[in-house]
């Protein structure tokens, strides 16, 4: 194309362009969503009897049987505030109030029954679980099979069979994404390619699917080329709308390939290799709300690369306030995310500063009784328990387990978490009757629900264990906590916090049955594991220096229990602070020792 030709092809677009801002019509559907099943298609119906409210404009009533509506629109962006219709609900529950640009192709609204929602994704995640469950028995037989013909040695077995069952645990996240991403999965939107991919990946039929993704070509190099594409683009002024609409179509067809090679390594547990396809599809567009924040929870819950999921939410947050405003849902769950982190790293300010934040904005965009809301209760709950406000902890546990019965019902594993983290919480207050009754509520729950060897039925167990503690009971106590630990070990494998939490607790319980050197064994093994993971500056690394130095007072050995404690108070007081209830008890006993001391030097 000429220049003289391109300049009079772009000035037509212009003029066209120009002439239709004050004609142009957006055309959309309500609908259900459609379906596959056994290879086909089956389509969705439209929702006749839908209300589409438009900021600016009357509202829309959908009339026809095919749920098509449409309304006149004069700028190139309109606001949807609202799609309503007696006894269902949005499938995507960000689709409004959202902004959206004017386009020719139609708007899709999806909306089904909250019983077919809740329904489709608990089918999803019965299927995904069968899925995952056979292809660990298939791992399960490689590794034994490799045993037998002797090309493994025993420590090789071992240790592949710690990683398989530690990669099975990291499944839970993964599950759940995955259940959440096919209940909400419109398959009359995709095109007959994408259709056939996400079904096998869905069905678990990974290698067909990988082998349909390649048909397309090398996706790495194709994303390079169209990086390079794009750095084209700015530096050719003159043909910047053709090449950019290219560019945007290109890249959509590989954001979609780049995140079916995501799910089709994640569900083989190679996270690796999972996490560098969706920083692929990230580093595509990184002003994408959603492609930057399900970067982050890969690196945050699966890779453990905490800064990196920082950086990644960090973006998400900045472009959600600058392409839906500072209230909006994707801006909520960027302020959870990011609280989340800094929890985990031990900043505990940060950690309520943006929960709050993320509250506040869930209960302005969805209203006081929604999951989301219920989570962020959750985790304001969890940073006021370890900080010590037990009374906080546990109002914002029993907001999030209103919210979460009313939505759920009782047999779910949300209700499941809020019962243990009140259980947790009665625990600390010293109510031990109330503590084991919640935690019992969970456990029942969980074992329906997971079976006997599954991580949350080890946490009821391990909670229980606790509570039988605090009550003296400490028969009980080592029953639970031995339950717990042996599910953590055989599912987590032995470097895990989980195991350190359990390895810890059989070791106090240890101390009061006055068996010393096996609580010395337990105490040190937990405290190995917390050192590797956590580093020095961890307030649960003070509660092992705390307690092995209770071993050394109990065996009279009062330099050895000083050295310990105060470990454990300066730790305290850099990550808990000066006035923390462990800070206050744990420097009390130091003073007590020492006093100790300073009476046998007198004497």
């Amino acid at each position: 194309m000429n220049k003289v030709y391109l300049r009079t092809w772009l000035l037509l677009i212009v003029m066209l362009t120009g002439l239709r801002v004050t004609a142009q019509t957006q055309q959309g559907y309500v609908k259900t969503k459609g379906r596959m099943m056994n290879g086909q298609l089956i389509p969705g119906q439209g929702l006749k009897g839908a209300t589409v409210s438009i900021k600016g404009r009357t509202t829309v009533l959908v009339n026809t049987d095919d749920g098509t509506f449409s309304f006149p629109v004069t700028e190139q962006q309109f606001r949807l505030d609202s799609v309503k219709k007696k006894g269902y609900q949005l499938v995507d529950m960000d689709a409004c109030p959202k902004t959206y640009n004017y386009s020719i192709n139609p708007l899709y609204i999806v909306m089904e029954t909250p019983e077919q929602q809740l329904q489709d994704k608990l089918n999803a995640e019965r299927k995904i679980r069968r899925n995952l469950q056979k292809q660990l028995q298939e791992r399960e037989d490689e590794i034994e099979a490799l045993k037998e013909q002797q090309q493994i040695s025993e420590e090789e077995y071992r240790q592949a069979l710690q990683k398989l069952y530690q990669d099975q645990e990291n499944n839970e996240q993964l599950i759940k994404d995955m259940a959440k991403r096919y209940s909400e999965l419109d398959y009359d939107q995709l095109d007959e390619f994408y259709r056939q991919v996400s079904y096998c990946i869905e069905n678990g039929e990974l290698v067909k699917a990988d082998s349909l993704l390649k048909t397309k070509g090398d996706v790495s190099q194709q994303v390079e080329a169209q990086l390079r594409k794009g750095q084209a683009i700015q530096e050719q002024e003159a043909q910047l709308n053709q090449a950019k609409a290219v560019h945007a179509a290109d890249i959509e067809e590989l954001a979609r390939r780049c995140y079916s090679f995501y799910e089709t390594f994640a569900a083989q547990h190679m996270n690796d290799t999972a996490a560098y396809y969706l920083e692929l599809r990230a580093s595509l567009d990184t002003t994408n709300v959603e492609w930057q924040m399900e970067s982050g929870v890969c690196y945050n819950y699966y890779i453990a690369d905490y800064n990196k999921a920082l950086s990644y939410f960090q973006r998400a947050l900045r472009w959600s306030i600058v392409q839906y405003g500072e209230q909006s849902g994707k801006g909520a769950s960027s302020y959870n995310y990011i609280g989340n982190v800094y929890y985990v790293l031990g900043d505990y300010e940060k950690a309520l500063e943006y929960a709050n934040k993320g509250l506040a904005i869930s209960k302005k965009v969805f209203g006081e009784e929604h999951p989301d809301v219920a989570h962020s209760y959750n985790n304001i709950g969890v940073v006021y328990y370890v900080l010590g406000d037990y009374e906080k902890a546990l109002e914002y546990q029993n907001n999030a387990l209103a919210i979460r019965k009313k939505v759920f019902g009782e047999e779910h594993p949300d209700v499941a978490q809020s019962y243990c983290e009140i259980g947790s919480d009665y625990c600390a207050l010293g109510i031990y009757e109330k503590a084991l009754e919640y935690d019992n509520k969970a456990l029942a729950i969980r074992k329906k629900i997971f079976g006997e060897e599954h991580p949350d039925v080890a946490s009821s167990y391990y909670g229980i264990g606790a509570d039988y503690y605090a009550l003296g009971v400490y028969e009980k106590a080592m029953e639970y906590s031995n339950k717990a630990l042996a599910i953590r070990k055989k599912i987590l494998g032995e470097e895990h916090p989980d195991v350190a939490n359990t390895y810890h607790s059989i070791g106090k319980i240890y101390i009061q049955n006055g068996e010393y050197s096996k609580a010395i064994g337990c105490l040190r093994k937990a405290m190995d594991i917390r050192l590797n993971i956590f580093g020095e500056m961890h307030f649960l690394l003070a509660a092992s220096y705390y307690y092995i130095g209770k071993v050394y007072e109990e065996l009279g050995d009062y330099s050895k229990a000083v050295d310990y404690y105060e470990q454990a108070v300066a730790i305290d007081e850099e990550v808990l602070g000066a006035e923390h209830p462990y800070t206050l008890e744990d420097r009390a006993t130091l003073e007590t020792v020492k006093a100790k001391i300073k009476k046998q030097e007198n004497d």
